[in-house]
């Protein structure tokens, strides 16, 4: 349900340079004449410490508030600032028991703003959506969010309330494998998520693996964006497993992922187990043709479908596999138009062709190692044979040699 418009005070936007409490007051005399605030836009102005406090004053006569739009607050603004104005503005909200979504995505706070608001996302209960985009938070300040979420559903078990929290966006944040083990016993602990979005944040297979498992005991999650991370064949696995256990699930990204011809075609025939899905993002996954006939049988239950990214595979844009699915898109009523584009798909080469997808997922195997292993006591074993004497029969055998060699030369062979 829409915000009245009377309830909302805005300044989106505006590119204001709000730095002492003094810029800020006739903007605050604004927001205090607004009754029954509801919704706050900020975003698009810059804001010190100083100002933030001061609005963390008004704020606390407004514990009406449920939306705290407050991204791209914070340009040009040093860490140590930034750290204060959210503990002001998060020291308020804490209290707020109508509070159901906070947005301070495209703030570039890192760590610090993290620890900054991890006491209010410990103890706030009511958190529906959190967003938090693009803040560079890195392992440490990722870790430190995750563990405030631990925390705030240990508080709802304690309150006996079930987890309200059902949005996380927190993409472009440079998690890693570091900070993964952390949100995947956070979103084992919640169970409520509806919505994790966590693109473009150099996750390797080890990382996804503990991602998806933990993602896994969500049953009503409907959205899942983690495009351009890193699959392979592990990852796509633990996905292909969890996939089933996702009734609800309507939005699948995992574009630009790496899956692999094998990962791609397991995740692609785990989809035939989710009949709810409207959005399908494969983009750029080395699929190839098998995996593209794969998903002409997965289709046929995927009566909802409204969108099927495909472009940047290795399956021809006019091959037969192309072909099935379009007919089972026809069969479900379906225009194929929603595949959009095929006109960036690749071309494999032997060498390609020849490489085990498991050799991605590590620069050195446990294969590898040994081969190393290998290779060295094959060198130590030729080192000490080049330095101990010569039996009589290897003196033998080295004459004759070099017999041959000259008959060799004389013949012209």
């Amino acid at each position: 349900m829409a915000t009245p418009a009377n309830r909302i005070y805005s300044l989106e936007g505006k590119g204001l340079k709000l730095t002492t409490a003094e810029d800020f007051e006739p903007y605050l005399e604004e927001l205090r004449n607004v009754e029954n605030l509801e919704e706050l836009r900020l975003n698009g102005n810059t804001i010190g410490a100083e100002a933030a406090e001061a609005l963390a004053s008004v704020l606390k006569t407004k514990p009406t508030l449920k939306i705290a739009t407050l991204h791209d607050i914070f340009t040009s603004r040093l860490k140590d600032e930034v750290k204060k104005a959210v503990v002001a503005i998060c020291g308020v909200l804490v209290d707020f028991p109508n509070l159901i979504e906070l947005n301070l995505s495209d703030n570039a706070f890192g760590p610090l703003g993290a620890e900054a608001m991890s006491e209010f996302l410990s103890k706030h209960t009511g958190l529906q959506v959190l967003r938090l985009n693009n803040n560079g938070l890195g392992i440490q300040g990722g870790t430190t969010i995750a563990s405030a979420l631990v925390k705030c559903q240990a508080e709802c078990e304690r309150l006996g309330k079930e987890p309200a929290l059902h949005t996380i966006v927190c993409g472009r944040n440079r998690l890693e494998n570091g900070a993964a083990p952390a949100f995947a016993t956070a979103f084992a602990a919640l169970k409520s998520l509806r919505e994790v979005r966590m693109p473009q944040n150099g996750i390797r297979p080890e990382g996804i693996v503990k991602l998806v498992t933990g993602l896994a005991g969500n049953s009503k999650l409907a959205v899942l964006d983690l495009q351009d991370n890193t699959f392979t064949l592990s990852g796509s696995e633990a996905l292909a497993s969890a996939l089933p256990k996702w009734d609800a699930l309507e939005h699948l990204n995992v574009g630009d992922c790496l899956l692999g011809s094998k990962g791609g075609r397991l995740v692609i025939e785990a989809l035939k187990d989710c009949p709810t899905l409207k959005v399908v993002n494969l983009q750029y996954n080395e699929i190839e043709q098998d995996g593209a006939a794969a998903l002409a049988e997965s289709l046929q239950t995927l009566k909802s479908l409204e969108s099927l990214e495909l472009n940047g595979n290795r399956f021809d844009a006019e091959s037969n596999a192309v072909d099935l699915i379009k007919a089972a898109l026809s069969e479900n009523d379906i225009d194929d138009d929603i595949i959009g584009s095929l006109s960036d798909m690749e071309e494999i080469t032997d060498d390609e062709e020849e490489e085990e997808e498991e050799e991605s997922e590590s620069e050195h195997s446990e294969e590898e190692k040994e081969e190393e292993e290998e290779e060295k006591t094959n060198a130590d074993a030729m080192d000490e044979d080049s330095t101990r004497p010569k039996t009589a029969s290897e003196t033998l055998e080295d004459d004759l040699a070099d017999l041959v060699s000259q008959m060799k030369k004389q013949l012209n062979v």
